[in-house]
């Protein structure tokens, strides 16, 4: 999946990236740079490759590394989400497990939307986590919903004293999806419902860990014209990361919502393919 979105975001490129950044909770492989492997999978291995991990808003952390980036040299950088959640047989140790990738090309000028300000709000809680003698995930619900409720007031509320512009004054909110009950904390805030419309997807294909915030970026893009704004979101571990979006050109259509479209599968069935996917090799 990470192959197929970072293919499809340089297709038509004639500069080489400077870098790619990949996020995911869910590497192929252990004890390597899943960056670097995909970087020779694209044929770029002159880029840099960089991992950020074990978050699911990494993605936005990504995007800031390389705006950071791109600031000293003006070649674009790759940020890839890509996560495959699976849960253990039996046992849903993973809420609404999915998979997913989106991909992002980040450069100092052109483009179809410009970076604005971001703001953060953080606080130490567990509602999703690992203990690193464990394979399996646990989890709070109530923590979850609490954690990211908080988080979103206290990220909207720093990113409206930078830019005058409240929560409910963007055209679409693209959001992390963990759940869709975390979707409902964003309507006491200010939120509409025709702000989520076009960007939710959580109950129909699951949480696609940190791709999530990808893919809902990847909806808001295709609906977007020039001159809109857009509100984007990316939470995790009791973060949250809220940025300013302009859309400074009709963006090309990257078909998600018609990806979000599928056959429903029995949940033995689920279990069958995914039997023994977590196990740890001896």
């Amino acid at each position: 999946m990470a192959y197929e979105a970072a293919a499809a975001a340089l297709a038509g490129g004639d500069v080489e990236p400077q870098a790619l950044i990949l996020a995911t909770q869910a590497p192929p492989f252990g004890l390597r740079k899943f960056s670097g492997t995909l970087a020779r999978a694209l044929g770029i291995e002159g880029v840099v490759p960089i991992d950020v991990g074990a978050h699911p808003a990494g993605l936005m952390d990504g995007l800031a590394v390389a705006e950071t980036l791109v600031a000293n040299d003006d070649r674009p950088v790759l940020v890839v989400a890509a996560d495959h959640l699976v849960s253990y047989e039996e046992r849903v140790a993973d809420m609404l497990s999915a998979g997913g990738a989106a991909a992002f090309l980040v450069g100092a000028s052109g483009g179809v939307a410009r970076l604005g300000p971001e703001a953060r709000a953080s606080e130490e809680i567990y509602d999703v986590w690992r203990l690193g003698t464990e394979a399996e995930p646990r989890y709070r619900l109530e923590v979850l919903f609490d954690g990211y409720a908080k988080a979103a007031a206290g990220a909207f509320g720093s990113l409206e004293e930078t830019t005058g512009r409240g929560a409910g004054d963007y055209e679409a909110v693209a959001a992390s999806q963990p759940h869709p009950q975390t979707l409902r904390a964003l309507g006491r805030l200010g939120i509409g419902k025709e702000q989520l419309e076009g960007t939710s997807f959580v109950a129909e294909i699951g949480n696609l860990g940190a791709a999530s915030v990808g893919f809902a970026l990847a909806l808001a893009l295709d609906a977007a014209s020039a001159g809109q704004h857009l509100l984007v979101f990316g939470y995790g571990g009791g973060e949250g990361i809220a940025r300013a979006l302009e859309v400074t050109a009709a963006p090309p259509s990257s078909t998600a919502a018609g990806m979000i479209e599928g056959q429903d599968i029995a949940l033995g069935t689920y279990y069958r393919w995914t039997r023994g996917r977590q196990v740890e090799p001896h």
